[in-house]
């Protein structure tokens, strides 16, 4: 009963918190802001700590621990593997700007379709009424990785089940090499412990250390690797996110998941 509280509790901050505190930012931002896409960017970063600020306040048995120097990223396409939902919203709510690809039928969803879409993210489809916006999504993307904005992708396309890496879609390192931008490699552990794939609640009570560690930057010089080389270098830095046992002792001090905002 306590996880299905917390489960319909952050279902509660998703829905009504959205409409009622941070739609109205969007709006204005839609309606007024000279730089919509960095204003839609912001929000969805402040809406998603919210969130995760309610998560490790109701449940408390989760350590989270969180690389200092994913904040810090800029100007990178970030890759990264998957386990869980959450791994994503995690990704928003420490990166200072950034993009990332999204399912095709989110953009269908009312609200949110026009969020993610004006927010700049990437439909994984380039067929139908998908192909014109990822078109003009690829066309500035040069310019706003130049900019200080990330593009963070999961090359595998799917939830790994066992911790296993899988085939890894080249398509995030093509734009890092058309754009000669830095690849940065993430690794995510145990999100799949809290929110369990096929599950619908949340294993709050369960003790468990979820971690963002960045483990790998390839940074060009004056020659870029080759496609196969870089595809290499991400696989042999992915594959070091295997599964950690988890310590099973009792709730213990741990550092906050969200820093104080600085000034951007």
């Amino acid at each position: 009963m306590l996880d299905i509280g917390v489960t319909l509790t952050c279902w509660l901050y998703f829905t009504l918190g959205f409409l009622v505190f941070f739609f109205p930012l969007y709006l204005v931002a839609a309606l007024f802001s000279s730089r919509r896409e960095d204003a839609f960017q912001r929000y969805n970063r402040s809406f998603y700590r919210g969130f995760f600020a309610l998560l490790r306040t109701l449940a408390p048995r989760q350590r989270w621990v969180i690389d200092e120097r994913i904040g810090a990223l800029r100007s990178s396409v970030i890759v990264c593997n998957h386990r869980s939902y959450l791994d994503p919203l995690l990704l928003i709510a420490h990166l200072h700007r950034c993009k990332t690809v999204v399912k095709p039928i989110f953009f269908t969803l009312p609200i949110f379709g026009w969020v993610i879409s004006t927010a700049g993210y990437l439909p994984a489809s380039a067929t139908g009424r998908f192909a014109r916006l990822l078109l003009a999504q690829m066309e500035t993307m040069e310019g706003y990785l130049a900019r200080g904005g990330n593009l963070f992708v999961f090359p595998e396309g799917t939830r790994s089940r066992d911790g296993s890496i899988g085939a890894l879609n080249q398509g995030a390192l093509k734009i890092a090499r058309q754009c000669r931008a830095p690849v940065a490699v993430v690794c995510l552990r145990n999100t799949d412990r809290l929110f369990t794939p096929g599950h619908f609640v949340f294993a709050s009570r369960r003790p468990n250390v979820i971690s963002v560690r960045l483990i790998d930057q390839i940074i060009p010089g004056t020659s870029y690797p080759s496609l196969a080389e870089l595809e290499a270098q991400v696989r042999r830095a992915l594959e070091q996110c295997q599964p950690e046992t988890v310590p099973q002792a009792g709730p213990h001090p741990h550092p906050p998941i969200l820093p104080p905002e600085t000034a951007q």
